[in-house]
């Protein structure tokens, strides 16, 4: 039998028994073993997305390199024909260009000498019937006082870097951008000769019977030679032409492009202006109109 004062000695940490196990192990054994195989996982992922990953910066790095050469390489046989072929138009214009210079210097002479000829047989008559038919076709040079009618696009309608006014089939398709058409020159043109102008010429290439005002891409042909705004349309008549032409319909027309688009023109009256005679087609044959 025991007596008060048979007592086991009592352990003073056993009442921290669970504060010491908390702090040893905070986790619960189950969440602890899910966060061990996760962290297992985690690792063997990460070995097997390294290769991957490196390839892929490899590939894409390649990629780069590659576009950077390919920027770096010389023009392609296609840029080579092209820039060759702008060449060789370039140059058969000059050509086309100096002997048409070369054929009006020709005709000019070939004119002094018939009216010479034509004054040694006492033709006085039909010498200056024959300089005036040759003035109206455009054949000679003219000179006497006019008008210089100058258009050009508008300031803001970028023609010249790649802008096609002539792109659709709609003929105001290019003024309502602000650039001149051919068949808005030709209007213009038509006002003119509506004005009472006795002869009339374009940045120097003098109109006949048989010139055109065209189209070709970008550019406006005249005579087949291709023009660049601003476009200078000079005219010999009578004193009345200016006042005459603005009254016009292609006055009229011109206005309503620059109030409604932004064309660009201007009109001054010369004292003296030359036109140079225009390169027509070699007579092959005639006959009498009644």
């Amino acid at each position: 039998m025991a007596t008060g004062t048979d007592r086991r000695p009592v352990d003073p940490a056993a009442s921290m028994s669970l504060i010491n196990e908390l702090t040893k192990n905070p986790l619960d054994p189950a969440y602890q073993l899910e966060a061990d195989r996760r962290s297992k996982a985690d690792g063997k992922a990460s070995s097997r997305h390294s290769p991957v990953l490196i390839v892929t910066v490899i590939l894409l790095g390649f990629a780069l390199a590659t576009g950077a050469i390919a920027l770096r390489v010389p023009r392609t046989e296609q840029d080579r024909k092209r820039a060759s072929l702008v060449s060789r138009i370039e140059t058969r214009q000059g050509e086309i260009t100096t002997s048409s210079a070369r054929i009006v210097g020709l005709r000019a002479e070939i004119a002094e000498l018939q009216e010479r000829a034509l004054s040694r047989n006492n033709a006085d008559g039909t010498a200056s019937q024959l300089t005036r038919l040759s003035a109206g076709t455009g054949v000679a040079t003219v000179s006497g006082p006019g008008i210089v009618l100058k258009v050009d696009d508008a300031a803001t309608s970028g023609s010249g870097s790649g802008g096609d006014p002539r792109a659709a089939q709609d003929p105001q398709a290019g003024s309502s951008k602000g650039v001149l058409t051919s068949a808005d020159l030709q209007i213009v043109v038509n006002g003119v000769w509506q004005a009472g102008a006795d002869a009339v010429s374009i940045n120097g290439q003098r109109l006949t019977g048989h010139s055109a005002i065209r189209s070709a891409g970008e550019a406006i042909l005249v005579n087949f030679t291709p023009l660049a705004p601003p476009y200078e349309v000079s005219a010999t008549g009578p004193a009345s032409l200016e006042a005459s032409f603005e009254r016009s319909e292609g006055g009229i027309y011109l206005a309503g492009l620059r109030n409604g688009f932004g064309i660009r023109s201007s009109i001054r009256t010369e004292k003296l202006l030359r036109l140079p005679a225009a390169v027509v087609p070699d007579l092959r044959f005639a006959k009498v109109v009644p």
